[in-house]
């Protein structure tokens, strides 16, 4: 059986779907028909990925559909699409649009809750590519400090460009806001859907950088500028980690890490790294082990690039499994953290 949950933990779009594929081709349609898209894609989502239902589960949802129809609890329903289709039946459109648009400034609904519940960067992941337009009139929605937090994560022109719009916005047809809405809303689903999280963005490909030689995390980066793609580069440079970025670990983080690396590797990492650097290690060593480490560097011959590169990569990723375990910080160059 695939697509399906365990009988007593279906849920109500799972339930919908075995009642529609109950219903035959004919009758489904004309359910869908009368559905908005966004229910018709997670419903599409659902079918699609049924392949077998046992007949007892299908009679469950059967028994609790009618049970719900002969003595329902409640009536669901869309009070303001009901009154729009109305008034569309008996009056003109100017008529129409007056009192809407009356209608929204008495009841002032609360617009962008779904995204109001996500965090910045992933509400600047949405918005990203939206227009700066839209970019503006949902910050302008948001409560200040994510509003500001979010902002913080774009592009340095991409944030004049939405603090001018904002600056400028005056009355928004509410019609719009809610069309805007309504399609933030569809693509928080669809991410929830396939696992309630986003999995691409600058950071994720700073962290697979990072895993490649420096030659060609240089190189990839350099064609993203000369592709006009300098502000996506920046991005992903501010979440790349190198090893000069160890200077910024504290010496405690800095003993951590020395009693997981061995002197010849280290000395080899530190072969191009700087003088900065170099002491940096130096004085969080004992002093027989900085003399070792120091006669280690002395007596080098020369080393590949791609050796020294590969070392340092090493030690990075020993630090990052440190940090995963709380025993140092990372920061990179462009972050503005501050720990205390």
């Amino acid at each position: 059986m695939a697509g399906l949950s365990k009988p007593d933990r279906l849920s109500g779009p799972e339930k919908a779907a075995i009642l529609l594929l109950s219903l035959g081709e004919g009758r489904a349609g004309d359910i869908l028909s009368r559905l908005e898209d966004r229910e018709v894609q997670l419903l599409g989502q659902k079918i699609s990925k049924l392949e077998f239902i046992p007949v007892k589960q299908m009679a469950s949802v059967l028994e609790e559909f009618t049970r719900m129809m002969e003595a329902p609890e409640a009536i669901m329903v869309r009070g303001d699409q009901f009154f729009k289709n109305t008034i569309s039946r008996s009056m003109d459109l100017k008529r129409q649009e007056d009192l809407l648009d009356k209608l929204d400034l008495e009841t002032n609904p609360d617009f962008f809750q779904k995204i109001k519940k996500l965090d910045p960067r992933t509400v600047a992941s949405f918005l990203r590519n939206e227009h700066p337009q839209t970019v503006a009139l949902v910050l302008a929605h948001l409560e200040r400090q994510q509003a500001g937090q979010v902002l913080a994560l774009f592009p340095e022109n991409l944030q004049i460009e939405v603090v001018r719009r904002i600056a400028s916005l005056d009355k928004v047809s509410p019609a719009i806001i809610e069309e805007i809405d309504a399609a933030l809303r569809e693509e928080i689903a669809l991410v929830e859907e396939v696992g309630g999280r986003l999995v691409g963005g600058p950071q994720s490909v700073a962290e697979i950088l990072n895993q490649m030689e420096r030659t060609q995390e240089s190189s990839i980066l350099k064609r993203l500028e000369e592709e006009e793609q300098e502000d996506l580069a920046e991005e992903i440079r501010r979440y790349l980690f190198t090893f000069e970025d160890l200077l910024g670990v504290e010496d405690r983080g800095m003993m951590a890490l020395l009693k997981e690396v061995n002197t010849q590797e280290l000395a080899l990492a530190l072969k191009v790294a700087s003088d900065e650097l170099k002491a940096k290690f130096f004085q969080n060593m004992s002093s027989r082990a900085a003399e070792m480490l120091q006669e280690e560097l002395e007596i080098m011959g020369p080393a590949r690039l791609r050796d020294v590169e590969g070392a340092q990569q090493r030690i990075i990723q020993v630090a990052k499994k440190l940090e995963a375990e709380g025993q140092l910080v990372l920061t990179t160059k462009g972050s503005d953290d501050v720990y205390i």
